[in-house]
């Protein structure tokens, strides 16, 4: 993407206006401190929809009503301004777009009108869309809460910003990710910036998890399907038996569930010979003579859970009897194996036998009671254990006794109508809706699972058709070689050289690999800020070196570098070439990486990518470069500064 800032403006409330004109390529504002260098980072943070304003209190907000950026794209200029936070720029902002050319210093306040105004959130939304964001919901899991964060302007500027406290910070690499929430955002959004996917790869993704699920769930299904096949097995045996017990016939029990799928087209026939049969008789005994054993069954067991329970309560008084006799056995102190008059010393035998007496029944008491400890979980498992074999029961009773139920309504209305063929129609078509019932449940599971099958490996293909793992491959060996390279022309330690720094985007962990220790330094692990520094430029232009040669890339080639020679003169207000040594030297090398690393990016881009430097450094002797071709402001002395 090609597109730079061309202009910072701040107005006041009677439409003057101060500005700070740039250009692509290296950007250098310089100048004395609270010149109002660091309040330009903060003024297009904040035009960038920005959720509170950091413009620094003092005379930069005193004076300015209204905030703005004019950004260059190829054909076209867009005006973004905002007012100040305490007014209407909490909630809105301006977006204008032209094709016609843009000259900063004669842009009106006047032009930030009603038409083109609109909120916060829609603004950032249309930004996003200038810069060719092409995700509006990245949203992976079917079964989120709510939807995954819009991909935002507002992830762009950890990528584009590194102030003054963060430019050499040890703990810290990225704007914004203290924030844990945006730090995880800006991490999972790193394809989308790049321009690896768009929304149809989300929409594959969330169709391709929620078929996975659907497909775990069927599998669930099956998986209760086989484990109950006994069970619809046997209520539609029940359901056949009422039929042959009507006609007079009797039914194999061994059939199998297919077999009696299949039975209902075979049922024998209803004869007038069957008519006074006994099967209906012979059945209905057998159903109470089944009952009455289940119940006793349930007595018994109702029986041994209730002596457990009495048990149990026994136990835990014995228990409390043996702790209580611990705790007065706990207050003998005496060790010894005898007793001895302390008159005499003559040995006391009735004393020593009580002695050992007591120690043997301590020892008893320790074993008695560690043995008892553990019979109250066992109480309990086995009072568990029979109550589910109750419950079992009780289900069994229920359903025989819906049955003898069945039986006896059959029998009542027969002898009030005495048409029992009725009664024949009536079972055969229960047969047939029970068949049909199970047979559309296999069906459907079958035809469920083949159908997801086939769109699983369609989605799939699609998914790997974007080649995500490649694309991250490729991007960390890119980060590796153009870290380590940029590194080594920087003030980085001997100790670490040759560098191999890895960036890992998964977690955005930045480290150096000690080949002789195999082992990963991390830049918290790092002494000096010479290294931190060096960290932060390197990895922050190969991101920018990254971004700007994808071809779909939707995050704005442009870098904003605040105060990098703090590292060397952190309590200088400016310094020039007077003061020449080893430190500034170090610093041009910085400028001349930065101005190299432009020149490479553009060999490849055909643009100049933006970096904006705001420093306190004087004129600087850069090899093969003119320090004065890429300073657009220099605020020394009296009222020399932004605002």
């Amino acid at each position: 993407m090609n597109v730079y800032i061309k202009s910072i403006l701040a107005f006041n409330q009677e439409g003057e206006k101060r500005h700070v004109d740039l250009t692509d390529g290296l950007n250098v504002i310089t100048g004395e401190s609270k010149s109002g260098k660091s309040a330009l980072l903060e003024i297009i943070d904040y035009c960038l929809g920005s959720s509170k304003s950091t413009i620094p209190k003092g005379e930069v907000t005193k004076f300015g009503d209204l905030f703005a950026l004019i950004l260059k794209f190829p054909t076209y200029h867009l005006i973004v301004g905002r007012k100040r936070f305490d007014d209407e720029g909490r909630k809105q902002m301006y977006l204008y777009r032209t094709s016609t050319e843009v000259i900063p210093k004669k842009l009106s306040i006047e032009i930030f009108t009603e038409e083109n105004m609109m909120s916060l959130d829609q603004a950032k939304i249309e930004l996003g869309k200038e810069f060719g964001i092409a995700v509006t919901n990245p949203t992976e899991n079917i079964d989120n809460f709510k939807s995954d964060p819009r991909p935002s302007v507002r992830n762009m500027t950890s990528y584009m910003f590194q102030h003054q406290n963060l430019v050499a910070s040890k703990f810290a690499l990225f704007y914004r990710f203290e924030d844990s929430q945006k730090r995880e955002q800006t991490i999972k959004q790193f394809p989308v910036f790049a321009g690896w996917v768009d929304q149809k790869y989300y929409n594959y993704r969330l169709e391709l998890d929620e078929l996975l699920k659907q497909q775990k769930r069927n599998e669930k299904l099956h998986q209760s399907y086989s484990k109950s096949t006994d069970k619809i097995k046997r209520d539609l045996m029940d359901t056949y038996k009422r039929y042959y017990m009507l006609v007079g016939k009797t039914l194999d029990d061994n059939l199998t569930l297919n077999k009696l799928l299949s039975l209902r087209n075979n049922l024998p026939d209803f004869t007038r010979e069957s008519y006074l049969s006994e099967e209906m008789e012979r059945r209905y005994e057998q159903l109470k003579k089944q009952r009455e054993e289940l119940k006793q069954s349930r007595y018994d067991i109702e029986l041994s859970i209730g002596n457990l329970e009495l048990s149990h309560g026994h136990g835990q008084n014995y228990s409390s009897n043996l702790k209580s006799l611990q705790a007065v056995l706990n207050h003998s102190t005496n060790h010894n194996e005898s007793y001895d008059c302390p008159v005499c010393g003559q040995g006391v035998e009735i004393l020593t036998e009580k002695i050992i007496t007591l120690k043997d029944s301590k020892k008893w008491l320790k074993e008695e009671l560690t043995s008892v400890r553990g019979q109250g979980n066992e109480f309990h498992l086995q009072i568990h254990k029979l109550t589910k074999e109750k419950e079992k029961l009780n289900n069994e009773i229920r359903k025989i006794s819906n049955e003898i139920s069945k039986i006896e309504e059959i029998t009542e209305r027969w002898k009030k109508n005495k048409k029992l063929d009725e009664e024949v129609i009536f079972a055969r078509a229960e047969i047939e809706i029970e068949c049909k019932r199970i047979e559309e449940q296999v069906s459907n599971l079958r035809k469920n699972d083949n159908a997801d099958e086939i769109r699983i490996n369609e989605l799939n293909k699609l998914i790997d058709g974007y080649n995500l793992h490649s694309y991250n491959s490729q991007a960390e060996t890119f980060f590796k070689t153009n870290i380590s390279r940029v590194i080594e022309k920087l003030d980085f330690e001997d100790e670490f050289r040759p560098a191999d720094m890895n960036f890992i985007l998964s977690t955005f962990d930045l480290f150096h690999y000690d080949k002789e220790s195999k082992s990963r330094v991390y830049l918290s692990e790092m002494g000096s800020g010479a290294n931190w520094l060096a960290c932060h430029v390197s990895l922050f232009l190969a991101l920018l070196h990254f971004f700007a040669i994808q071809d779909k890339s939707a995050l704005p080639p442009i870098l904003f570098l605040d105060q990098p020679s703090q590292v060397y003169f952190p309590e200088k207000i400016f310094v020039n070439t007077k003061e020449k040594s080893n430190d500034f030297q170090k610093v041009e090398q910085i400028y001349k990486t930065i101005l190299e690393e432009i020149e490479l990016i553009a060999e490849t881009t055909q643009f100049k990518p933006q970096v904006i430097v705001t420093d306190h450094v004087g004129e600087l002797d850069i090899e093969g470069y003119n320090f004065e071709d890429y300073l657009r402001k220099n605020w020394r002395g009296q009222n020399n500064k932004f605002i």
